[in-house]
C-alpha cells in the first residue's frame, strides 16, 4: 500500500505529491454520471488522500414511526439545473437520527445520480486512518457545492470522532507528522458562513485561481490553484481541452511567485452524453500518462533545465526550492493503484527525470 508518511514526517504539504478524486462519492448511475469505481475506503487503499465531494439531502422511501418522511446526506452528481430543492422537516436516516425532526433543504434530481451516503464515506474515511495500514495517513475531505452544512458538519464531528483534525492554521505548511492519523474536512466559504461561529473541527479552503483571491500565511485550512472541467459543449479533442486550460492555470499560478501555494493539476474531462469511463480510460494509456507527466512537471521545467546547474542526483524536493508552481494534487476519475502508483511515483523523480519528461 502506499504510505505517504514514509517520504518523511516532516515534509510539507506543499512538498508532495498525491492522488486526488474528482465526485468521489459517484460510485454508480448511468454511464455519463458515474465517476469512480472505488467507495472511500477503497480509493484510500489505494493511494487518494484528496476527496472533492457533494452532499445533498435526498428523501427516503422510509418513514419514521412519527409519520415524518426520513432523509438522508448524499452524495450526488447532478448540474445545478436540474436540481430542485425545496424546504422540509424531517427526521435524519440513523446513525444522525434523533428523536426531533429537524429542516432540510431537499433535492431532487432531474438529471445525474446521488452516490455514497454521507454516514458510510465518513465510516470508511475514520476506518482508513484508524487502521494498521493507513495509520501514519492523513485524509482531506473537501466539500464543495452542498446543502444543508450544519447537519454535513454535525455528522463529520459524530462519525469521524477522535480522528477529526481538528487543529487550527495553514494546511498548506503543515507536516505529514502533524496530519498523520487524521481526517481534515474543508468547507467551502458560503458552507462556513451558513455554520457562523461554530467551525469546530471544519476547515476552509480558497482557490486562488477566482478573481480577488490572495494567498494568506494565516489563513485556517487549504489554499490551492486550479480548477477542472472541459467544454460540455464541445466533444472533440478533449484531451487536448484539457492540457490547453491546464497549462493556462500553471502558468498563472506560477506568476503567483509563492512555493507555499498547492497546485491542483485536473486529469479529467467531462462532457453531456459520452460515458466517462470510457473517455476516461483513453487517458491513462501509455502515450497518455507521458502527456500527464509532461504537464505535471510545466511549473517546475524551467527551474530544473540546462540554465540551473543541479545535479542529477538531487531529489525532486531540491528542486522544489527553486519553483514557483508545483500541482500538488492530480484530481482523477476512476482512481485505482495503477494510478494511484503512476502519481505516487511522481515524488521520487530526480531534477535530471524531470527535465526529461520534455
Amino acid at each position: 500500500m502506499i504510505r505517504y508518511y514514509d517520504l518523511g514526517k516532516d515534509r510539507k504539504l506543499h512538498d508532495i505529491v498525491v492522488a486526488g478524486t474528482h465526485d468521489a462519492g459517484i460510485t454508480g448511475g448511468g454511464s455519463g454520471v458515474q465517476t469512480q469505481a472505488l467507495d472511500i475506503g477503497g480509493q484510500a487503499m489505494a493511494g487518494v488522500r484528496f476527496f472533492d465531494i457533494r452532499v445533498a439531502a435526498a428523501v427516503t422511501s422510509a418513514k419514521h414511526p412519527s409519520g415524518r418522511p426520513v432523509a438522508e446526506l448524499r452524495a450526488f452528481h447532478a448540474d445545478d439545473k436540474v436540481v430542485m430543492k425545496r424546504d422540509r422537516n424531517v427526521m435524519l436516516k440513523a446513525p444522525l437520527m434523533g428523536n426531533t425532526p429537524v429542516n432540510v433543504k431537499q433535492s431532487k434530481l432531474a438529471g445525474g445520480a446521488f452516490g455514497l451516503s454521507l454516514t458510510s464515506m465518513l465510516q470508511q474515511a475514520r476506518n482508513f486512518v484508524s487502521s494498521s495500514e493507513g495509520g501514519t495517513e492523513f485524509l482531506i475531505l473537501k466539500f464543495d457545492k452542498c446543502t444543508n452544512w450544519a447537519h454535513i458538519a454535525d455528522a463529520c464531528r459524530t462519525t469521524l470522532g477522535l480522528s477529526l483534525y481538528t487543529a487550527r492554521g495553514n494546511l498548506n505548511t503543515k507536516s505529514l507528522g502533524e496530519l498523520s492519523g487524521k481526517v481534515i474536512v474543508l468547507f467551502s466559504s458560503s458552507g462556513l458562513a451558513e455554520l457562523g461561529t461554530d467551525t469546530r473541527g471544519i476547515l476552509g479552503f480558497k482557490n486562488l485561481s477566482a478573481k480577488g483571491a490572495g494567498y494568506e500565511d494565516g489563513y485556517h485550512g487549504l489554499q490551492y490553484y486550479g480548477k477542472g472541467g472541459t467544454s460540455p459543449f464541445n466533444p472533440r479533442n478533449k484531451l487536448k481541452q484539457n492540457i490547453k486550460k491546464q497549462t493556462k492555470l500553471m502558468d498563472a499560478a506560477a506568476a503567483m511567485q509563492r512555493s507555499e501555494v498547492i497546485g491542483m493539476m485536473y486529469w479529467t474531462t467531462t462532457g453531456l452524453v459520452e460515458s466517462i469511463r470510457k473517455r476516461d480510460s483513453g487517458m491513462w494509456d501509455t502515450p497518455n500518462i507521458a502527456r500527464m507527466k509532461t504537464l505535471w512537471s510545466r511549473g517546475l521545467r524551467d527551474y530544473v533545465d540546462d540554465r540551473i546547474s543541479l545535479p542529477t542526483s538531487n531529489s525532486l524536493a531540491k528542486a522544489q526550492q527553486r519553483r514557483g508552481f508545483f500541482p500538488n494534487i492530480v484530481m482523477m476519475d476512476f482512481a485505482d493503484d495503477r494510478r494511484c502508483q503512476i502519481i505516487h511515483g511522481l515524488n521520487s523523480l530526480t531534477a535530471g527525470e524531470v527535465t526529461g519528461l520534455d
